[in-house]
């Protein structure tokens, strides 16, 4: 059970600045196979109907490094 129940209360407890929203599926695989687990998943602000996971940029900065790295191009 997620501690939070909408995307503000995960503000109000992070700070917008200190959270990446990542709507790409493969980059959330990623990133979850690597440890990082999101704060947060949400229907996309941008995107509706679509899934948003709420990652801590502390938390994901080194995988961050490994996707952009190895990220595929398709």
């Amino acid at each position: 059970m997620s501690k939070f129940k909408t995307l503000e209360e995960v503000f109000d407890c992070y700070g917008r600045g200190n959270l990446v929203a990542v709507g790409n599926i493969k980059q959330i695989i990623h990133y979850t196979t690597h440890g990082c687990q999101p704060e947060f998943l949400y229907e996309s602000e941008v995107d509706k109907g679509r899934i948003t996971a709420w990652f801590h940029k502390e938390k994901t900065k080194d995988v961050y490094k490994t996707w952009m790295n190895n990220r595929p191009t398709k």
